[in-house]
């Protein structure tokens, strides 16, 4: 599962770890979170995630400034220097690598190319574990700005994952959706973001397809090739 690959180069941590992301201002967008929100720090990949919506073909990442001033706005450091294209591009990178993760929790294929995308974030951000005052792990980035910002959130991805939360965190298996959502039923049984819509969505394609596969091949069969043109 998912879940048990999350263990980025520096990243694997089996006991309780405390992340940077605890401390943080999370000034999380109530509409990047919708109506099935993460808990703790979890929230903060959910809402990286959920900053592009495809359904709705939006962006909120489309320039360098605007993705510096949501890090911030998240009390993620990123330096007093402008953000550049190549910052953008990694940045994104990474958030779609957290979306095929997601839609792994979901119970879609893996992705490798989603783990070696993350791998690569993780080295640049030079993630690493440290012990506090009162012996708790933590783990912290030691990159600088956004490379260190996208450690943080790698680094809340592995608090969950310690904590049990992280396989509850998925994209909709309505691929023309893929919003990131916190699934909280006791069997982890969630697939959609909304049953209402997507649920019942995917329910009625699945249900068309059985029946094109159930019905006989027209041009082998007169009676079939009859009753399709009197549909």
């Amino acid at each position: 599962m998912a879940g048990d690959i999350l263990g980025f180069e520096g990243l694997n941590v089996t006991h309780e770890s405390a992340t940077l992301v605890e401390d943080m201002d999370l000034n999380l967008d109530a509409e990047q979170l919708g109506s099935k929100p993460a808990p703790g720090g979890l929230a903060l990949v959910q809402g990286f995630i959920n900053t592009r919506d495809i359904e709705e073909e939006t962006e909120a990442l489309s320039t360098p400034g605007e993705l510096q001033a949501w890090l911030r706005a998240r009390g993620l450091q990123v330096g007093d220097d402008p953000l550049v294209p190549g910052d953008l591009e990694r940045a994104v990178a990474v958030r779609e690598a957290l979306r095929a993760m997601a839609l792994a929790n979901s119970g879609e294929p893996l992705d490798p190319e989603a783990v070696a995308t993350l791998n690569r974030a993780a080295a640049r951000a030079g993630v690493r574990v440290r012990f506090d005052r009162e012996g708790r792990a933590e783990l912290v980035p030691k990159g600088e700005g956004v490379d260190a910002a996208l450690g943080a959130i790698l680094a809340a991805v592995q608090a969950a994952e310690a904590d049990g939360t992280w396989r509850r965190l998925k994209a909709c298996r309505n691929h023309t959706c893929g919003w990131a959502f916190y699934d909280g039923s006791k069997n982890r049984s969630g697939a959609w973001c909304t049953m209402d819509v997507c649920g019942n969505l995917m329910k009625a394609r699945a249900y068309r397809r059985r029946r094109a596969e159930a019905r006989p091949h027209v041009a082998d069969d007169p009676l079939a090739r009859l009753d399709s043109n009197q549909d």
